[in-house]
């Protein structure tokens, strides 16, 4: 018999089991599915349509008003009514009170919120879901900013494999060049050495990038929680545009900042925690009434009546010194939120400025000379004038400033993107 038991124990769980992993199976295959039709090359338009509509960390997200909104309705239920029944037995053999027969009683008990307490609990519940919402926007745009900042950094990886990749095709040109050079009897083999070290170096920083642009891409996908997905930035490296103006920025901030808006929302909700705990204070009376009867001779009479708790010893205390506690500390962080946002514009700004100038100095002064650098170099070794470490000298400095070019151009739009995520100009801004 107990072997028997044990066998339906173990088919119940198996059966459990099996359901548990058909179900993850199932989930498995949605977020496949919704991985295998995102677009790999991808615009930052539709990268930012991806995080919002398919991406499985911002659908988490989204319940957490699912959540706030339940507790509205929970605060909208009124209290049940009571029904009490209760009868009476002679037990001793002298007759005083019943005549004797059996006495019975039936009461109808109903709470009467009259102070208030369901409409302050449902406006207390209906703003902590507006905060509720405002955090989520707030995560949001956290989500977005690092999406962005991916996205650069994908482009910026991006082009620089294109930049490598080309001078990797000029030093086996080139190589090939000073090979038959060398068969003419006008290079030396240090010069077939050397050139094809500086090729295998080049072709060294060319897989570092493929790989650094890999791990960009897997730390997309993670972000997004999806990651399964490789996407391929869609684009050029350029920067925005922002106007490095911290008075407008700081302006924008005060209407835009989700940061500072999620801190007013909840500030609010604290203000209706407040009044809710104020309310529940009085006492909730419930109207009684009820009916005895005994059955043999029948008779019947009616009851009712008022009962209300007296409150001497429990006012609330704890529940406003609570509400009290979470107003003060929903003022602290919206004084917080607002001070840190003032701070995160003016250095975003200052950066940014400071980036502009260095890249437009740079523009100026080095990248107008670029094309006669190579130029010049080529020139030389092929007239003998030159030797082959000035022609390399020539390559390596024309690849390394085109690669400054870009930490300029993708260390500015981090910047720009920084001042866009502190006055809340982010979501708006593509």
């Amino acid at each position: 018999m107990i072997l028997l038991d044990l066998l339906a124990v173990w088919r119940r769980l198996s059966v459990s089991a099996i359901g548990g992993l058909l179900s993850l199976s199932l989930i498995a295959m949605s977020v496949s599915a919704d991985q295998d039709t995102a677009p790999k090359p991808v615009t930052i338009g539709q990268l930012l349509q991806i995080v919002r509509y398919e991406s499985p960390r911002y659908a988490a997200l989204l319940q957490r008003i699912e959540a706030a909104r339940a507790e509205v309705i929970a605060a909208g239920v009124l209290p049940n009514p009571r029904i009490s029944y209760g009868r009476y037995d002679l037990v001793s053999r002298v007759n005083t009170m019943y005549d004797g027969h059996v006495q019975q009683a039936v009461t109808l008990e109903v709470p009467v919120l009259v102070s208030g307490q369901r409409g302050a609990r449902v406006e207390a519940a209906q703003k902590y879901v507006d905060a509720a919402a405002a955090d989520v926007e707030a995560e949001y745009a956290n989500i977005v900013h690092e999406t962005r900042l991916l996205f650069v950094k994908l482009l910026a990886t991006k082009e620089k494999i294109a930049i490598l990749n080309e001078t990797a095709l000029e030093m086996e040109r080139l190589a090939a060049i000073i090979a038959g050079r060398e068969q003419a009897g006008n290079a030396s083999s240090y010069d077939v050495l050397r050139i094809g070290i500086e090729a295998r170096s080049v072709q060294t920083r060319l897989e570092t990038a493929r790989s650094d642009l890999a791990g960009t891409t897997g730390d997309l996908g993670i972000l997004l929680g999806m990651p399964g997905w490789t996407p391929e930035a869609d684009g050029n490296l350029a920067v925005l545009g922002v106007p490095p103006d911290a008075k407008k920025l700081l302006a924008e901030a005060e209407g835009l900042n989700p940061d500072i808006e999620a801190a007013r929302r909840s500030e609010v909700a604290a203000d209706a925690g407040l009044e809710k705990a104020r309310r529940e204070r009085w006492p909730v009376p419930s109207l009684q009434i009820g009916s005895t009867f005994t059955d043999n001779p029948y008779g019947n009479t009616t009851f009712g009546g008022v009962s209300v708790e007296v409150p001497i010893f429990d006012r609330n205390q704890g529940g406003m010194a609570r509400a009290k506690a979470e107003k003060r500390t929903a003022l602290l962080e919206r004084e917080l939120a607002v001070s840190r946002t003032r701070v995160a514009i003016e250095r975003a700004v200052d950066l940014l400025v400071r980036r502009q100038e260095t890249r437009i100095k740079f523009e100026k002064d080095v990248l107008s000379k670029l094309p006669d650098l190579k130029l010049m170099g080529e020139s030389a070794y092929r007239l003998g004038k030159g030797s082959l470490l000035e022609l390399l000298d020539a390559y390596r400095s024309r690849t390394e400033m085109r690669l400054t070019e870009l930490d300029l151009i993708q260390a500015e739009t981090e910047a720009e993107l920084d001042a866009l995520r502190a006055s809340g100009l982010l979501l708006s801004y593509i």
